[in-house]
């Protein structure tokens, strides 16, 4: 995961670095303060293979679970999934929102350890909402490169019941909802390649409720016509959030893909 936001970070870096280039061509390019005229909307239903990482703690008479559930385990595990994103943008001024809900119930003795000693094995069943929305202005924008600034939050609502067996004969169970927000800024780059296709990269970064969350975002884009559009990529999402006895630790990342439908 570290190295799959490494190489995420790493596009954002060369994303950038295109744009000065475009500063120091010779060829006129699009003025920083120029009118941006176009309207947008764009919706986009995406699916995200994303595993979870983390601790998580329920009830002060339970002991810390250490989480790691690749994405195939929750695949055959998972009850219901649902994730859209949307963009709405007027001139240089627009807003970004996305929203993934996952449940799922887990058995699984290598994807749990207990930081206590005694219990044998756990399951954890998760129903987990997160949902980013920020508003953007696009302060730059010329030689098929465009970059935006954003601010907003956050909002996640975890429900989590974690069961534990002691020695397999005992069972000793706990369950939580919280639901918290926090203010996040963050920056989006885009490049266009030519022949349809394209670079884009997202970054944010926040506190409040939580103690840290942050994410990132890259992918590879294809546009087939004015209206229907593509992308294949990688997202890394965390968040370190604890509240008394509760804890939300986790990192949560893996392959995304969107098909976008543009109005």
């Amino acid at each position: 995961m570290l190295r799959a936001s490494s190489l995420i970070a790493f596009s954002m870096l060369a994303l950038a670095s295109r744009a000065q280039a475009t500063d120091l061509s010779p060829i006129p390019s699009a003025s920083v303060v120029g009118p941006v005229s176009d309207t947008e909307l764009r919706i986009t239903p995406f699916f995200w293979a994303s595993g979870i990482k983390g601790d998580v703690r329920t009830r002060a008479v339970l002991p810390t679970v250490s989480v790691d559930v690749p994405f195939k385990d929750i695949l055959q595990n998972l009850d219901f999934a649902a994730m859209l994103a949307g963009e709405y943008r007027n001139g240089r001024w627009g807003v970004l929102a996305d929203l993934a809900y996952v449940a799922v119930s887990v058995e699984a003795e290598r994807d749990f350890i207990t930081r206590a000693p005694g219990f044998s094995s756990a399951e954890v069943k998760s129903r987990t909402l997160n949902a980013t929305a920020t508003g953007f202005y696009r302060f730059y924008e010329g030689g098929g490169f465009s970059a935006d600034i954003l601010a907003g939050g956050r909002v996640w609502s975890a429900s989590t019941d974690v069961a534990l067996s002691i020695g397999g004969i005992i069972s000793a169970s706990g369950g939580t909802e919280r639901t918290w927000i926090d203010p996040v800024a963050g920056l989006r780059l885009r490049a266009n390649l030519g022949n349809g296709f394209g670079l884009s990269a997202y970054g944010d970064i926040g506190a409040g409720s939580s103690r840290l969350t942050w994410q990132l975002r890259g992918t590879i884009d294809y546009s087939f016509n004015e209206h229907w559009s593509v992308s294949v990529g990688y997202r890394h999402l965390a968040v370190d959030y604890r509240s008394g006895s509760y804890v939300f630790d986790t990192e949560l990342s893996g392959p995304i893909m969107g098909v976008s439908y543009r109005f």
